[in-house]
Order: C-alpha cells, then structure tokens, then sequence
C-alpha cells in the first residue's frame, strides 16, 4: 500500500502531511511525540490504512513543517493552545467529518484536548504513553526569546543534537532499538533547521498556563502504555485514570510488558492488534457504555 506525502498550505502554515490512498470512514489522525514526526507512524499508516483512511502530519516547531507567520488565526502556530484548532483546520481541509484520533506521548495530549474541543467530530481516542503535564513559566520564555540567549541556545541544542539523541534513545527504549526504528526518531532532529523550530516550541510552551482540567474524555478511550516507561511514569497515568474512573469513565487501559515510552513501536504487532480491535468495537457501536 502506497503512503502520499504532500505539503499543505494552511493560511500562513506549510504543513507536511502523510496520507494513505484508502478513504473508509472514520478516519484515523496520528499525532506524533515531542522531537518526533509524521515519519514515525510511517508502519502504523501502511498497517491500518490498508483499511481506512491514515492521517499523520508534522505539528508546527517539528519535522518539515514551517510556519510562515507568527500568529495564525491570533494564535501563536507553536504553542500548544494553537494544536486543536490546527488538527480541525487540516481535517476540514481533507473533508474528513469523524475521525479516531491516535497520539503517542505530547501528541496524546493534543489528541485529549481536541476530543474535548470537538467530542461532535470523535467517534473514539487512542492515548499511547500520554503526557499529562507540560512546564510553564511565562518568565524564563521571556528571558529565552532574548536574542543573545536565543543564539546561544540554539547552537547548544545544535551541537549537543546526536549525544541528546543517543541519551534519550536510552531512555524512551526498553530494549535497544532496530536500525529502522531509530531512524523513524531520528528524522525528526535530522532536517536543517529543527533546532531553531524546538526553540520555538519550548519557548510558546513555558510561556502559557499549565495544562487544564483533566475531565474524562466523552468517547470511546483505549490507553496504551509500556511497563518500562522512564519518560511518563505509569504512576502519573494511573494517577489519573482513577480520577477518570471516579467520574464515570469505563475505557480501556492495555499495559504492554516489553515496552518503554514506545510501545507502538517496541511491540508493533500487538499494537496493530489491539488499536484494530478497538476500531472494530468502535465502528460497530460496541463501545458505547466505555
């Protein structure tokens, strides 16, 4: 099955967008991880889209999208205030009505949010490893976004790149990874110019409030996580999953043993299973008391 790349122009942003040919309904929207990108889906979108319609997409500050603008539609494009009403600008512009969203880590804090923002238009969400919390601190940004501090800064993310990289492969794996599988990461820090654009996303981070309330999502919900995960403790999501339950929420929670922060990755397999299972129930109306 052949995955379509294509740029999008989206009134001041250029968005990089990976697409399968098929167009069943609902469709599927990927959002990938912090200093990742649309190419880390790249297994995912060939799996499932043989079936249904895949979309992954290179959120503002990540890959080989740009922005060409500073505000866009008053928003800052970078911060993640902006990503909800980003993902509905590109779904309306491939005239996709229902959609799954699926995100892995940050990208599973967008998928929560827009679930929230737009429950009409999600008929089921997939949160992989999910980050709860992002830093704020309106104050360092300011001091961050000085032009003598931003230089520096950025050339030290520049030149500290691969040893970053190498640090956090360490970190996010629970078992090393396949040459493959590390390259999907590693195209996220390998365009020209990604660290001056992870400079602008950490910068329009700090500088808005902490994450708001964490009400259960009001759809069908499967949350996947990896038993070895040192990035989002499994702690913090059970933490809030029994905040969930207390609220009334029956979804489905899948640990997987031989997975770290990845697990869409480490066990891709079982992965594919357990999210078409889901997508099954979903599409069936077999998940409505979730």
């Amino acid at each position: 099955m052949s995955v379509r790349s294509q740029i999008l122009p989206l009134d001041g942003l250029r968005l990089f967008v990976l697409q399968s040919d098929t167009h069943h309904r609902p469709a599927i929207l990927l959002l990938h991880g912090f200093a990742s990108s649309a190419l880390s889906w790249l297994p995912v979108i060939r799996t499932l889209g043989t079936e249904r319609q895949v979309v992954a997409y290179d959120r503002p500050g990540f890959g080989l999208t740009r922005c060409t603008t500073d505000r866009w539609r008053g928003w800052d494009p970078y911060a993640p205030s902006a990503q909800g009403a980003i993902a509905l600008e590109l779904l309306d512009a491939l005239q996709i009505e229902a959609v799954v969203l699926l995100g892995h880590s940050m990208g599973g804090r967008v998928a929560y949010e827009l679930a929230r923002l737009a429950p009409e238009r999600v008929v089921g969400l997939v949160l992989v490893a999910p980050a709860w919390d992002r830093p704020s601190s309106p104050r360092v940004s300011r001091l961050l976004r000085l032009r003598p501090i931003e230089i520096v800064g950025q050339t030290i993310v520049r030149l500290s790149g691969p040893l970053a990289f190498l640090a956090a492969q360490r970190l996010v794996w629970a078992n090393p990874p396949s040459p493959q599988s590390a390259w999907q990461l590693r195209a996220a820090v390998s365009v020209v110019g990604w660290d001056q654009e992870l400079w602008r996303v950490t910068t329009a981070s700090l500088a808005e409030p902490p994450a708001p309330s964490r009400e259960p999502p009001a759809v069908p919900t499967l949350v996947v996580l990896g038993k070895y995960d040192r990035i989002v403790p499994n702690s913090r999501t059970q933490h809030v999953l029994t905040q969930w339950r207390s609220a009334g929420w029956h979804g489905r929670v899948e640990l997987f043993e031989r997975s770290g922060h990845l697990p869409h990755m480490e066990e891709f397999e079982r992965f594919v299973a357990v999210v078409q299972e889901f997508l099954q129930e979903v599409e069936h109306g077999r998940s409505t008391d979730w």
